[in-house]
């Protein structure tokens, strides 16, 4: 029950409130602790609070059930791109982005680390879209975890609760070694184990997150480095990444950072380096998937079970264009609509990321949101979504050395490694737009219970699972 997990909060909160001025030196502690760690976006310190995002088992189990619904379905529209003309007639890709994501992996399931990124009012969860290309934070949340857990003690709390979480990067870990494993098995010219790089382009302003991943591969035994394309050559019959082979290669840089003919894309089209994600994730990634996922001319690439989850779990989405559509019972044409309903919808670039270019019809004048319509009417490059209500609690801010309770809007971002849930990242902001690109703060995702009560809702697990099939 969601009691429960309040009752949590509300513990924290009060206990924090009693630390008065020693919550302030708690959160320097943090802060020191995450700065030497390289806690850091570019060049300045990712913002957090002193407490974690506290879920219910429940809500865990509602967003495990969901992720591992959907999960295959996506996989499921990347493999389908090559052989569907339809689908890449509505993704339509450039020209490098299609020879990219037409290369073969190697390895089934293609979508081996993701991020889904969301919305959770209770025990209702709105994906408001899928980050496949490049997904970040994993690092990030297990560390502020460690450093919440070190420097904030709060006994009160921890006589009462208990709290669990579980570490992210170790799953992205052994997602890429599988999907090397299974590339190896069809090319055994691959050394059985495996130089990582971590890549990305020059300047990505995550590179201090790529060390992470990096310290705990090594502690794991594997060699790695963290590098940028620039620092990748393919002569031929090896990936060369500062100066040795690199055999396996955990690809941050976003597809419209490549090309058919670079380096990278080489070296895995001729089988000699496994790139994780590859590049056929990129059919997920782009925003208009939330709409073929309500099309039924794609709807033999769902199971029927899917398709509830799927009914449940994400907001109406349209691309944006002329034409006729339906929402519920109704059809209409869409671009009236849009129009009229500017206050109940959200019109977002289909292959941007980080909040840019996102509209809220409720924070758009009329005529600035006609424009848009117009501008991008005949291109197919926005996509038009239902309004979800943006999730808000309040949380401990330290404003002139004392603790402050304010009232935050959150996102949730459960990741999806290897097919399944493995743990979530909570972000929150003052904006509504909620993105560490544009400022916003992370927190991680904890779920809590009470010691001393059985929660009624584990007796109701089976039907939980059957609810969200």
């Amino acid at each position: 029950m969601l009691a429960h997990v309040s009752d949590l909060k509300l513990q924290y909160l009060v206990e924090l409130s009693k630390l008065g001025d020693r919550c302030a030196e708690m959160e320097s502690d943090v802060a020191q602790w995450l700065v030497d760690e390289g806690f850091v976006y570019g060049e300045r310190t990712i913002p957090f609070v002193i407490m974690p995002h506290f879920l219910s088992p429940r809500q865990q189990r509602r967003l495990s059930g969901a992720v591992a619904s959907i999960s295959p379905v996506l996989d499921r529209f990347c493999d389908a791109y090559c052989s569907d003309a339809q689908l890449r007639d509505e993704l339509g890709l450039s020209p490098d982005e299609d020879a990219l994501v037409r290369i073969d992996p190697g390895f089934a399931q293609p979508i081996r680390v993701s991020r889904l990124d969301a919305f959770l009012h209770g025990y209702d969860v709105k994906f408001l879209e899928f980050n496949t290309d490049s997904p970040a934070g994993m690092a990030w949340t297990d560390m502020l975890y460690e450093a919440l857990r070190e420097k904030v003690d709060l006994p009160g709390v921890m006589e009462v609760f208990d709290t669990g979480y579980t570490p992210v990067l170790p799953e992205v870990v052994n997602t890429l070694l599988d999907a090397y494993r299974e590339c190896r098995e069809q090319w055994p010219d691959l050394p059985e184990t495996p130089r990582l790089a971590v890549v990305d382009a020059a300047g990505a302003p995550t590179a201090a997150e790529f060390r992470l991943v990096c310290r705990f591969a090594e502690q794991a035994g594997l060699e790695s480095v963290v590098a940028t394309l620039d620092d990748l050559s393919y002569d031929g019959s090896r990936l060369v990444v500062k100066g040795d082979p690199a055999h396996l290669v955990y690809r941050r840089a976003l597809l419209e950072t490549l090309t058919e003919d670079s380096q990278l894309a080489i070296a895995a089209r001729e089988r000699r380096a496994v790139v994780v994600n590859p590049f056929r994730v990129n059919v997920a990634s782009n925003k208009k998937i939330l709409a073929l996922l309500q099309d039924e001319r794609f709807e033999h690439l769902v199971t029927r079970r899917e398709a509830e989850t799927l009914a449940k779990t994400l907001p109406w989405t349209r691309i944006l264009r002329r034409g006729r559509t339906t929402y519920g019972d109704w059809r209409f044409e869409l671009l009236s609509f849009v129009r009229e309903n500017r206050e109940r919808l959200v019109l977002k670039p289909a292959s941007d990321y980080g909040g840019h270019g996102v509209m809220l019809g409720m924070e758009t004048d009329q005529d600035t949101w006609e424009a848009a319509i117009d501008e991008h009417a005949d291109s197919g490059d926005f996509v038009v979504q239902e309004y979800v209500p943006i999730p808000e609690e309040m949380f401990p801010t330290i404003e002139d050395g004392h603790v402050q309770m304010r009232l935050k809007r959150f996102n949730i971002n459960p990741y999806c490694i290897g097919g399944r849930y493995v743990g979530m990242m909570t972000r929150i902001s003052d904006q509504a737009v909620i993105n560490v690109a544009a400022g916003g703060g992370i927190l991680p995702s904890v779920v809590g219970r009470h010691k001393r009560q059985l929660l009624a809702e584990e007796d109701q697990e089976p039907a939980e699972r059957e609810a969200v099939g």
